[in-house]
């Protein structure tokens, strides 16, 4: 059984959807920033955590990307809102594959779960199964 449940945010929409296993967020309709995507962070992390969900989907929609200079920044935002307890698999539908990878590189380094996927189907995967 699942529960589903939508949120605004500082210029975007979540849509969560609570499964069994994990929670899924799509989040969409905005134009990605360092503002904007500290915000969305910090509002995932709080879905978790009032959910008392400790693996976390989210299926990004948002135009545009942040620059690399700012993942540094952004990955220790993550990890301010609690995502070192929080297994999390990451799809871009936009594709900034470059960009995702070079995060989730800094996010592994402060010792934060996540991984980046191309497909929703691998992240599913990983997230509930492991390695």
């Amino acid at each position: 059984m699942s529960r589903a449940w939508s949120e605004a945010g500082e210029g975007f929409q979540i849509d969560y959807q609570q499964l069994p296993t994990h929670l899924r967020a799509h989040v969409h309709g905005g134009v990605d920033s360092v503002a904007l995507s500290c915000a969305m962070w910090r509002q995932l992390g709080a879905a978790c955590h009032a959910a008392g969900c400790a693996r976390l989907l989210v299926i990004e929609d948002l135009a545009g990307h942040v620059p690399a200079e700012a993942l540094g920044p952004l990955a220790q935002a993550m990890q301010a809102a609690g995502f070192d307890r929080i297994r999390t698999a990451f799809v871009d539908l936009r594709d900034h594959a470059g960009e995702n990878e070079h995060g989730e590189i800094l996010c592994r380094e402060l010792g934060l779960p996540v991984r980046v996927f191309a497909d929703e189907e691998s992240a599913r995967l990983w997230l509930v199964y492991g390695e």
